[in-house]
């Protein structure tokens, strides 16, 4: 199992109206076992962080799924995030590998930390969880006081997909199986989707099914579409550039049948 297909797979924690994925992120350890076969933007995000040749912060790092392994390459890497939960086991998993990473709490819209990045970077599709107009705003205003001269603010999200946008809000489709990390066999997870056109928002629920005791539990997720000409007028309006723009993480041009929208942004 590759990066999902079912067209919003994100995993930053920002509460705001119209948009709140804070629920899917109660537990690290769930959030690990679900996410394991995630690993194709790996070699993009590392080959960005070489690149810059300084150092890197990642905005909603999570559990560190790419922190980390950015750190046992040789980056000087920095981890925000805004859920207590996730930073708690990145932070444990990053004692288990030896390594000292700075995990930071806090909000991508509003961060001040003491020093400028070379790259900064927020991956997994997390800016999908930024509702507002004002929530835009903060990040691309936080991000560009904390670029060093010369350096890159990458972000990927979908690139929205008609099919997922009409699907029928009964249906339920599996997303993940994965085992229970406590130790309850295995964990089913179900979704069901609705769309809302006039907030440009997948309004998700997945429903988390334990083998072992039947039990179902509830998670909403709500993300933010942004389409194509949409995304590079906000970076534009908020005084970015577009260096470069890719479809997916193997560096394939952007068009209308891709997947991604990956944006390589410097500050005008």
């Amino acid at each position: 199992m590759t990066r999902p297909l079912y067209c919003k797979m994100v995993k930053y924690r920002m509460t705001s109206k119209g948009t709140d994925g804070s629920e899917i992120y109660w537990d690290g350890r769930h959030y690990d076992a679900f996410n394991a076969p995630v690993h194709d933007d790996l070699k993009f995000y590392l080959a960005q962080a070489r690149k810059a040749r300084g150092p890197v912060l990642e905005l909603a790092c999570g559990t560190g799924r790419l922190t980390i392994p950015l750190k046992k390459e040789g980056i000087a890497i920095t981890g925000l995030d805004q859920a207590a939960p996730m930073l708690e086991r990145a932070k444990a998993k990053a004692a288990e590998a030896g390594l000292k990473i700075p995990f930071q709490l806090g909000d991508a819209r509003s961060f001040i930390l003491d020093r400028k990045f070379k790259l900064i970077f927020m991956a997994f599709h997390s800016m999908q969880h930024l509702g507002r107009r004002e929530d835009i705003e903060g990040l691309f205003a936080s991000v560009a006081r904390h670029l060093a001269p010369g350096g890159r603010f990458v972000l990927d999200v979908f690139n929205p997909n008609p099919h997922c946008l009409v699907r029928d809000p009964e249906e339920m489709l599996p997303v993940a199986y994965y085992r229970d990390p406590d130790g309850g066999g295995k964990i089913l997870v179900n979704e069901t989707y609705s769309y809302d056109k006039a907030a440009q928002v997948s309004r998700i629920t997945w429903h988390y099914r334990s083998e072992k005791t039947g039990k179902t539990v509830k998670k909403s997720l709500n993300l933010r579409c942004f389409y194509p000409e949409e995304l590079l007028a906000l970076a534009h309006y908020n005084g970015f550039s577009v260096a470069a723009r890719y479809g997916d993480f193997r560096g394939r041009p952007f068009g209308g049948a891709s997947g991604e929208q990956i944006l390589i942004l410097a500050v005008r």
